[in-house]
Formats: structure tokens, C-alpha cells, sequence
């Protein structure tokens, strides 16, 4: 069986096509790296939300991201109760607030959420995550302290990790002793250092401008009862609250769908994070394209007698052009390959080291594979123009 132009002249490359395949290789593991970084900022985004249980969301209009979320009145929640799909409505209060442990004079930052330990306010996105226990919050000014949170500022005495050693650590949330009594795990979101969960009473305790009336958000609950669609019931509570269409309401009521959206949306439009991830993706498609010509015109002009000897042949621009292009998917193939299998392991490592859940998802590895394809065929289809100086003439 012959083999194809396309293989043998990439064969004939010998280490020229080994060093191009290197450099192709870099420019898509860049993309990789990159729409990793984005993914993993937008997942710990929204990580929070995740793995709280809701069906609508109760916040301010003023709301801004999680961390800063702002409040509103709780009276505004009476309406929603008398809504026959909703089976309760779980208070939530955000902030951040200053830590300081005993032993180190600076303090940091770390998320503060304040819950009721009644009723059912986490649930679980997945396997992966330890919810909090909140009936470890059975005493005045108890804290859980989430074990990803930063132990080089927060006071763990591995400096590594928190674990069960740090049970019973007294430390100051805003100058306020306070004491952990249990540990959880979901991530600590992007403004803080580490995440915490107290009694709301506490939480009013440490934030004395934030009233007994005050929320932060209301996670609004259905009845099990029957099936509810969020966006009906949504509609259904404004109308209840007399919001005519067009009409800012006093409180917004958002579906999962919605929060999450927004939330995303927040991150990649209101922030410089990622007009930063997605210019890195444009340089490294542009990098990987100029790679891709660079390999592909150099081999054309190498063999411009062979090329112009194929045309005296009988051979049409639209199979050289074919060859060319060829060359250029093998190309993209086999270096999408290898960065795929560098990404693999950078994600792990890199995830750790900055402690962010970067995985590499089917979207994003179709996405990076059309991507490649495309780069390439592109730079392909700019190199052919070299296919028609390849004159016959050229052999005498």
C-alpha cells in the first residue's frame, strides 16, 4: 500500500517535523492551560452556589457577587412563604470579615457565612465535597472552618492543611474570640483567603451594623409535593408581590439557572479575569498558527522542484493543495495528542499548587481540538499560495 505524499513528506522531515510537532505542541497546551484557568475561576465562581440547596434565590438588588452580596429585609420573605410550592425559605448571611490567629499579628481576610442549624441550607454537587456539620455550631461563637482555606495566613499548625488537630484552635473573627469545633470542604471562592461557616446569631454578633431583620440571601425551598417549575413560581411571587412587568422589584428572585449565570457572567464581564484568559487563548492560537505556516511554507519551498515536477505530471493545484492540507491536520493531530497528555498532568499538578478545581472536561477537549484544526488548516490554507509559483518551468 503507498503511502500517502502528505505522511512521506512529514516522514522526510525527519527532526525539523519532530521539532515542528514540539512547537504546535506548546501553543495548544497554552489553550489548554488557559481555558483551564478560565473554567477553574468560573467553577470556584459559582462552587458556593453549587452546593447550596435551593430552588430560587431571595437577594438584594443591589447584589454584587457572592462575597458581596449586600442585604435586605427579611419582612420581604412573607409573601414567598405563602406561596403553596414552597415548603421553607433557609436564611443566609455573607460576608467577609478579618481573622487574626493568636500567634500572628496580621490579619487576613476569609469569607464568613452565617447559617441557621436548623433545617437543611448545604447539599451536595457532588461526591467530592465535605458539607459542613451544623450541629457542631452548638455553642456561642463556634466556628467551621473550611479545609482549603489558606493555612500559611490563617494559623494551622502543619501550615499545610487544616485537619483534626486544629479542633478547639482559638482565633478572632473582627476582634471577637471565637473557636473552631469542625472542619468542612467546598473551596474558598475568589475574595478570601479561606471560608467559614457560623450561627447567624453570631454572625450579628460580629457584624454589628447587619440587624436581626437583615439577610444576605434567601434560599427559597419547595415542597416535594408535586413538581414545580422555578421560572412559574418566579413569575407567580412577583405577581403576589404587585411587580408589574418593566418594574424594578424591591427584592430579586433568580432560579438556579439564573443565579449561576449571572454569577459567571459577573466574573468574565465586570473583571479583568477573563479578558486576561481569553487574550492568552488568542496569543497562543495566533503562536501556534504562525508555527503551523513557518513548517508548512519551509517544506514547500524545500521541494518546489517536487511539487513543479508533479504539475508537469499532470497533477492539479487542487491535489497539491490537498497534500498540503493534509500535512497540516497531521500536524494538528499529533500535537494535539501530546498536549493533551502534558495538559493531563500540569492540571493536576497546577490544581494542587494554587489549589483551584482545574479538569479537563469534554467540551473543553472538543473545543481545543477544533481549535487546533482549525489553526492549522487555516495556516495551511495561507502556505498554498506558495503551491503556485510551483512552475514546470522551474525544472530547467
Amino acid at each position: 500500500m503507498a503511502t500517502p505524499l502528505s505522511i512521506y513528506n512529514l516522514k522526510e522531515g525527519g527532526w525539523r517535523t519532530v521539532l515542528s510537532i514540539s512547537g504546535i505542541s506548546i501553543a495548544v497546551t497554552l489553550i489548554f492551560m488557559q481555558l483551564g484557568f478560565l473554567g477553574a475561576v468560573l467553577d470556584t465562581a459559582v462552587l458556593f452556589y453549587n452546593n447550596l440547596k435551593f430552588d430560587l434565590v431571595v437577594r438584594s438588588p443591589n447584589y454584587y457577587h457572592f462575597c458581596d452580596a449586600n442585604k435586605f429585609q427579611r419582612s420581604h420573605l412573607d409573601v414567598i412563604l405563602n406561596d403553596t410550592a414552597v415548603d421553607a425559605i433557609q436564611p443566609f448571611h455573607i460576608s467577609l470579615g478579618k481573622w487574626n490567629y493568636a500567634e500572628v499579628a496580621t490579619q487576613r481576610g476569609i469569607l464568613i457565612m452565617g447559617v441557621a442549624p436548623q433545617g437543611e441550607t448545604f447539599s451536595p454537587h457532588n461526591s467530592y465535597v465535605d458539607l459542613p456539620d451544623l450541629k457542631k455550631l452548638d455553642r456561642p461563637r463556634a466556628i467551621l472552618v473550611d479545609k482549603k482555606s489558606r493555612p500559611q495566613f490563617l494559623g494551622a499548625e502543619n501550615r499545610e492543611r487544616f485537619n483534626a488537630d486544629q479542633i478547639g484552635l482559638k482565633v478572632e473573627l473582627n476582634q471577637k474570640t471565637c473557636e473552631l469545633t469542625g472542619l468542612f470542604e467546598l473551596g474558598t471562592g475568589l475574595a478570601a483567603n479561606g471560608a467559614s461557616v457560623i450561627h447567624e446569631n453570631d454572625f450579628r454578633d460580629l457584624f454589628p451594623n447587619y440587624g436581626e431583620e437583615d439577610l444576605s440571601l434567601g434560599l427559597v425551598q419547595f415542597s416535594k409535593s408535586g413538581s414545580h417549575d422555578p421560572a412559574t413560581v418566579r413569575k407567580r411571587i412577583y405577581e403576589m408581590m404587585g411587580v408589574k412587568n418593566g418594574q424594578t422589584p424591591e427584592v430579586e428572585v433568580l432560579t438556579r439557572d439564573e443565579v449561576v449565570y449571572r454569577e459567571v457572567m459577573h466574573w468574565i464581564g465586570n473583571t479583568p479575569i477573563g479578558f486576561i484568559f481569553i487574550a492568552g487563548v488568542v496569543v497562543a492560537l495566533i503562536v501556534g498558527a504562525i508555527v503551523v505556516y513557518i513548517v508548512l511554507s519551509s517544506d514547500i519551498s524545500k521541494q518546489i522542484g517536487e511539487y513543479a515536477t508533479l504539475k508537469a505530471m499532470g497533477y492539479r493545484n487542487s491535489y497539491l493543495s490537498r497534500v498540503v492540507l493534509e500535512q497540516a491536520v497531521i500536524l494538528g493531530v499529533i500535537s494535539y495528542v501530546v498536549a493533551f497528555a502534558v495538559s493531563l498532568v500540569l492540571y493536576e499538578v497546577v490544581g494542587k499548587a494554587a489549589n483551584l478545581p482545574i479538569t479537563m472536561s469534554l467540551q473543553r477537549q472538543v473545543i481545543v481540538f477544533s481549535a487546533t484544526i482549525i489553526m492549522c488548516c487555516v495556516s495551511g490554507s495561507i502556505a498554498m499560495k506558495k503551491l503556485t509559483k510551483a512552475d514546470p518551468a522551474d525544472l530547467f
